[in-house]
């Protein structure tokens, strides 16, 4: 269960059946055995899953020959990069160019700590394999890291999804990287959670109403008391005094007479229009009605 060549719990060296040949490290099966059991034991377990980038075309260039000395020179890498208890397999049977990482009692920022260390330590490898002609310098090798984190309880299938998918992201986001999986924020929004607990107060209040019969069980209400007022006089005769003046003479001025005379208006000007702006009916607003409308406006946004 360990990254030596020898079983932890017995003491035995690994069998052909559960080690890769060409690396040395555990096969995906050896390593699919020995995975749950240091899961379980760990109390925070760091999955890393590694894919060499554009492999292929190292082989469709150097050779296979070449290609299978770079996954040896990888292999070295994560094995001289980990310690000696974590677990570490070839990925995808004898013919993948990934590999799994599993770190016991590891948290995610240890793990982020030594996965790019790891991703360093393969940008800087070199290799020199046979080629057709004499050898060839490789020294363009990279690698995408995905990390994951598990606990006792993880299923290790689950886990191994989860540090893909951070893979997955590594690769989209251009290669020779180390990413997490993106986890979608579980917040509620505001809106809702108002609309939430304006709907719990309301129900809390008609839950605590009394019902007809705790009304009509509880007998009559009771009497209110009788106020009683001293008397008003209020007298019925009013007496009123107004003086009326006589109007003033007018005093008519004659227009002067000049050489020409404007026609006189026969119609008044009609009175300006007021143009009043239109009534608007004021609707009272409801806080639980707002917050829920809110609540909607931000979803159909989404």
């Amino acid at each position: 269960m360990t990254n030596s060549s020898s079983c932890d719990s017995c003491g035995h060296p690994h069998g052909p059946w559960a080690t890769d040949r060409l690396t040395l490290l555990l096969d995906r099966w050896g390593w699919d055995a020995q995975a749950p059991r240091l899961l379980a034991a760990s109390a925070s377990t760091a999955l890393v899953v590694v894919d060499l980038d554009n492999f292929k075309q190292v082989n469709d260039k150097y050779g296979h020959v070449a290609g299978d000395a770079v996954l040896k020179g990888v292999a070295s890498t994560l094995r001289e990069g980990t310690r000696k208890g974590d677990l570490l397999g070839r990925y995808g049977g004898h013919g993948g160019d990934e590999f799994l990482l599993l770190l016991p009692e590891t948290t995610l920022d240890e793990a982020m700590v030594v996965t790019e260390r790891v991703r360093q330590a393969v940008r800087s490898l070199i290799v020199h394999a046979p080629t057709e002609g004499g050898t060839v310098r490789i020294d363009s090798i990279t690698a995408s890291f995905g990390v994951a984190i598990g606990h006792p309880d993880t299923d290790l299938e689950a886990l191994i999804v989860e540090a893909d998918a951070a893979l997955r992201r590594a690769k989209k986001s251009g290669r020779d990287r180390v990413k997490t999986p993106s986890r979608r924020s579980l917040r509620v929004p505001l809106a809702i959670a108002g609309a939430c607990a304006a709907c719990l107060a309301v129900v809390a209040m008609v839950g605590d109403a009394p019902s007809a019969s705790q009304v009509t069980a509880s007998g009559p209400a009771p009497a209110l008391p009788t106020v009683t007022l001293p008397p008003v006089t209020v007298p019925t005769t009013v007496t009123m005094t107004a003086t009326v003046q006589p109007p003033k003479p007018s005093t008519t001025h004659k227009p002067r007479t000049t050489g020409h005379t404007s026609p006189t208006p026969t119609e008044e000007p009609e009175a300006r229009t007021v143009e009043r702006p239109a009534a608007t009916t004021t609707t009272p607003s409801c806080p639980l009605c707002d917050m829920v409308n809110e609540a909607v406006r931000f979803l159909e946004s989404r």
